[in-house]
């Protein structure tokens, strides 16, 4: 079974940093973009460090 993935768009990793600065659990962000909350998880694990433990939205689509 092939299946079609989709990166993520400037406008979704902002929303991902909103709602993420605002507490937001990553199952209510995934809801919110209609992505998978492993999307989310990825996304935030993939882009957060121990120099910038806040997700950035700028620094993440640069990488």
């Amino acid at each position: 079974m092939k299946k079609n993935y989709k990166h993520l768009s400037a406008e979704e990793r902002a929303a991902i940093m909103i709602e993420h600065r605002k507490g937001g659990s990553i199952r209510t962000i995934a809801g919110l973009l209609g992505r998978s909350a492993s999307t989310v998880s990825r996304e935030l694990a993939r882009n957060c460090s121990v120099d910038a433990p806040r997700y950035c939205a700028t620094q993440a689509a640069s990488a």
